[in-house]
């Protein structure tokens, strides 16, 4: 059998450590972090050719920012992702400010962002920001700290953090204009992830739209909207994709899968998953029997 182990020491040299973040492929490496960092008045950031890393900052307070030659008044609790070569100005005159920070640099940020929606060098107000300020207090800990793997923990709570602030950003131009449906989504989540584990029940649209006391017309409405299909089609694909896992990795009969994922009729089932995997049940876990098998031979050389 051929094993390959990286061991990784807590001591190492800057270039060992840039060898093990390009084998392990780290999405974000950190520079440098602060939290609840104050500043006086007399005090202010001016980088004319920005930094050579990216910079995301949180302000507590008002503070005045440089964008593009244009001096704007940013009011407290917001933030800004300033891309490398970015040019940097910020300060508050009357009063000084404080702000949360950190510096990084990781692999097609550029395009990783732009897939998240979230514009660079440009000040968001956030009201839900709390999350901000945790986050940035955490992952200073794990900088200061140093402890083992410290970079693979903080490089997947940044993308875990950055991919939160692109929801919420999101829910905010979808539905700025509408603080009706900016509650109802939170709702309509919750009564999916009811649904979604429980999907032995016999679900009706009537009892799904109770959930969020709505009729079942305005329910279906609003679902579609959310999340891009159907409450039918959304519990029928959820069914499908249980029926997969427990076919290929449980020791269960087709009926009994049928019954845990909400089908009395196993005909029914049966024609169901046809339709969704292009395999009947029985094929599905002859076919991941298979494929198991033939992976465990290839693991042992």
């Amino acid at each position: 059998m051929v094993r390959m182990h990286i061991m990784v020491k807590r001591a190492v040299t800057k270039k060992q450590r840039r060898f093990i973040l390009e084998v392990i492929k780290l999405l974000f490496e950190i520079h440098d972090v602060g939290y609840n960092y104050k500043a006086n008045s007399l005090f202010r950031i001016e980088r004319p050719f920005g930094s050579e890393d990216y910079l995301f900052l949180f302000f507590s307070t008002e503070v005045k920012i440089r964008i593009h030659d244009e001096l704007i008044h940013v009011k407290p609790n917001s933030f800004i992702l300033y891309e490398p070569g970015e040019p940097q100005l910020y300060y508050n005159n009357d009063g000084g400010f404080t702000n949360d920070y950190f510096h990084f640099m990781g692999r097609h940020l550029s395009h990783y962002f732009l897939r998240l929606g979230l514009v660079v060098n440009t000040p968001y107000e956030m009201k839900d920001y709390n999350f901000i300020r945790f986050f940035v207090r955490k992952i200073e800990k794990e900088f200061i700290r140093k402890d083992l793997f410290w970079e693979e923990r903080i490089s997947s709570q940044m993308e875990d953090f950055f991919i939160g602030l692109a929801r919420l950003h999101k829910y905010k131009q979808d539905y700025s204009l509408d603080p009706y449906k900016t509650t109802m989504i939170e709702k309509f989540k919750a009564a999916r992830e009811e649904i979604f584990t429980n999907l032995s029940m016999d679900w009706t649209i009537d009892e799904m739209a109770d959930l969020v006391y709505l009729s079942r017309s305005r329910f279906s409405v609003l679902y579609k909207e959310f999340f891009g299909c159907s409450p039918k089609e959304d519990l029928i694909q959820a069914r499908m994709t249980r029926a997969k896992y427990l076919l290929a990795s449980s020791t269960g009969s087709v009926k009994e899968v049928a019954e845990k994922v909400g089908y009395d009729n196993i005909y029914h089932f049966s024609k169901q998953f046809k339709k969704m995997s292009g395999h009947s049940p029985r094929k599905y876990v002859e076919l991941s029997k298979n494929s198991n098998i033939e992976i465990m031979s290839q693991a042992v050389l």
